[in-house]
């Protein structure tokens, strides 16, 4: 007898009233703060990539909208000479999952923050910080955890000793593990393993402390990374006197999740006893410029299907809705 997976999740009457009630909510926000709404269609015909939900037009393979920020960067790129700079998106996305109970069509809602590129970024990168703690409080989440963190801190020294390939994947596989000696393994016998193997204890020898930052100095890449240091360093200033009580903000100076897209902060969503990241994003100043349009990029993602599984699992991590 086949079992079945929740592939393709039907949502009854409450969850999908608490589908419809988050979405109204956050895109209000998003509306608030000067983000207007684009909706990409749902069958894509760029290149398709393996994960993807396809099928045949015709003779044409094409696939269903598989993630936002591919479908929005596409549409921009076909239509605007020049970049709106505030965007949000809602709805479904389609991709093949990676645990055999995870959904293939998710429910999500974001924002994404463009300009032309050689603009100072860190005032937007600020801004989407700041949307994105009000987006527990928007939910009826009791407490969640804020993480920040910056790409370049493994992608630049990476790139400055010419790491790329298995070797660039082996240390950043070893940094998601929490493992600097890892490192040093898998970097036997190369001229940078002593550098990057004190470069990765720098970057986790204070956990979420005081002295997060301040453990930089120590790596022989500080000089390298004094601009994602001071930036980070500004971006806690700004933050932290107006983080929410129900929010606690972590520094994750190790965070390589993304890191083959991300080029610079990135941000993660979670909440006490959640198994995966509730919403995600940063700045990936890449996308456009791989498109031929020199804009940069940053934005979020929040994952309302992790959300509602959640509300359903956990009930006690949500406030009674009003």
């Amino acid at each position: 007898m086949a079992v079945r997976t929740p592939h393709f999740p039907d949502l009854l009457f409450n969850s999908a009233a608490r589908l419809r009630r988050w979405e109204d909510a956050l895109m209000g926000h998003f509306a608030a703060h000067g983000y207007r709404e684009l909706h990409p269609s749902l069958v894509l015909r760029e290149t398709v990539p393996e994960g993807a939900l396809r099928f045949f037009d015709g003779d044409d393979l094409v696939a269903l909208r598989w993630d936002f920020t591919v479908a929005l960067a596409g549409l921009l790129t076909r239509t605007f000479p020049a970049p709106p700079d505030r965007v949000a998106y809602a709805g479904a996305v389609f991709r093949r999952p990676v645990q055999p109970w995870e959904a293939v069509e998710r429910f999500e809602v974001g924002c994404e923050r463009i300009q032309p590129e050689g603009e100072p970024a860190a005032e937007a990168d600020v801004e989407l910080a700041r949307m994105l703690m009000a987006v527990p409080g928007l939910l009826g989440l009791k407490s969640a955890i804020l993480h920040l963190g910056n790409a370049a801190l493994v992608r630049r020294p990476l790139e400055a000793e010419g790491l790329f390939g298995e070797l660039a994947d082996a240390v950043v596989a070893a940094l998601s593990r929490r493992a600097p000696h890892r490192v040093r393994e898998a970097l036997d016998g190369h001229p940078s393993a002593a550098r990057l193997t004190a470069h990765a204890e720098a970057l986790l020898s204070e956990l979420d402390g005081p002295g997060t930052l301040g453990a930089l100095a120590s790596s022989p890449y500080a000089t390298l990374l004094e601009e994602e240091m001071h930036h980070m360093d500004r971006a806690l200033q700004a933050l932290l006197p107006i983080l929410p009580p129900n929010l606690e903000l972590r520094v994750d100076l190790a965070d390589v999740a993304g890191l083959g897209f991300y080029t610079g902060p990135t941000l993660r969503l979670w909440a006490p006893g959640a198994q995966q990241e509730l919403a995600a994003g940063g700045r990936y100043d890449r996308l456009f410029p791989g498109l031929g349009r020199p804009w940069q990029a940053a934005g979020f993602c929040v994952r309302l299907s992790r959300l509602l599984d959640l509300a359903v699992t956990r009930p006690d991590l949500f406030e009674e809705p009003r």
